[in-house]
């Protein structure tokens, strides 16, 4: 064979070797790296679909952006005061990212009566048997809550705590609580999951940014022009945001010129008292009848209505609530001893 023909051969081989060789594995996608929509597909959809059911949308997680994430990242964007279009581009990832981060990290063993979350627990046996997860109360040392637990073969079982006790009706009350397991027999149970002491709270503080109590003129009962102040002021820059302080309903969401500006007022689901946000700096997402969860946000700290300077002027009202014959109280004990722990 000449040198030319040998030459030719070889390029030949090589040109079939390379032809028969794999594709280059395509770089998967990093959430943020562009812009999500309706049609996207890929890992970072996943990861967008993962974020949103931390936050508590709930779309499917199946890598693919249809019409169901679309409502998800809308509601999220109504929920946050972001422009609503229902894409996801860099600068919403990043914001995603660090509700995400604040979710998981910032009260990662306190929990909220009626919250996104709740403290769960996992039995695993080795063997069939019955096994009771127990929820103690750390500070009293007493049991508030008993689960019988039934397995016909080895496995697991997860159960997450709503907060209820053995008396039907009645709700835990804030404390630090764990789980243990007891009558476990033979059958090698074993708790995983929640298993520090964790709290359980009621509520949450309303604007947990940068804020005062102010002095004696934003008190409850402080004098005003024919009346008298019915709540408690909090000064905080415009734009803080603010945050339902417990599970509850909305049963007002309105505008008043001249007084309470942008405000609404929620129901509590367990205590059956008002809790009433005012001079927000625009309208509420939550329309009345929306059901909320303690630290879902839901507005922003303003200045309209009547207002000196950005604050909420925050009341609270007895059961059953606001103008419907409750009447209101002093909320600043409460508010302190939340923003404690919120």
């Amino acid at each position: 064979m000449t040198l030319l023909r040998k030459t030719g051969f070889a390029l030949l081989v090589a040109v079939a070797l390379v032809s028969l060789a794999p594709a280059p594995a395509t770089a998967a996608k990093s959430f943020g790296s562009r812009v999500l929509m309706v049609g996207s597909k890929g890992k970072d959809v996943r990861v967008l679909q993962r974020s949103l059911t931390t936050l508590g949308q709930a779309p499917p997680i199946d890598g693919v952006f249809g019409t169901t994430t679309k409502a998800a990242v809308k509601k999220l964007e109504r929920s946050q005061i972001w422009k609503v279009d229902g894409r996801v581009d860099r600068k919403d990832a990043k914001r995603i990212a660090v509700l995400v981060s604040e979710r998981s990290t910032k009260i990662p063993s306190l929990f909220f009566l009626g919250g996104l979350t709740q403290p769960t627990a996992t039995v695993t046996v080795n063997r069939p048997g019955a096994v009771s997860l127990n929820v103690i109360d750390t500070i009293s040392g007493l049991g508030v809550l008993s689960i019988p637990l039934k397995f016909a073969s080895a496995g697991s079982q997860t159960i997450p705590w709503t907060g209820a006790t053995a008396t039907p009706g009645l709700w835990a009350p804030d404390s630090t609580y764990r789980f243990t397991l007891s009558g476990e027999g033979d059958t090698g149970a074993a708790l995983s999951g929640q298993t520090k002491p964790f709290g359980l709270r009621r509520h949450y503080f309303p604007v947990p940014g940068t804020h005062s109590y102010g002095g004696a003129g934003s008190r409850f009962g402080a004098g005003r022009s024919g009346h008298t102040h019915q709540g408690q002021d909090l000064s905080a820059g415009c734009g803080e945001k603010l945050y339902a302080t417990e599970a509850a309903t909305v049963t007002t969401n309105a505008y008043q010129a001249g007084g309470a500006g942008y405000y609404i007022v929620i129901q509590g689901a367990y205590t059956g008292t008002s809790h009433v946000y005012m001079h927000m700096q625009r309208p509420s997402w939550a329309e009345v009848g929306t059901t909320l969860y303690p630290g879902q946000q839901i507005g922003k700290v303003g200045n309209t209505g009547s207002s000196n300077g950005c604050h909420l002027h925050f009341e609270r009202w007895s059961s059953p609530g606001w103008y419907e014959g409750g009447a209101p109280f002093d909320p600043l004990p409460e508010l302190q001893a939340w923003d404690a722990y919120s």
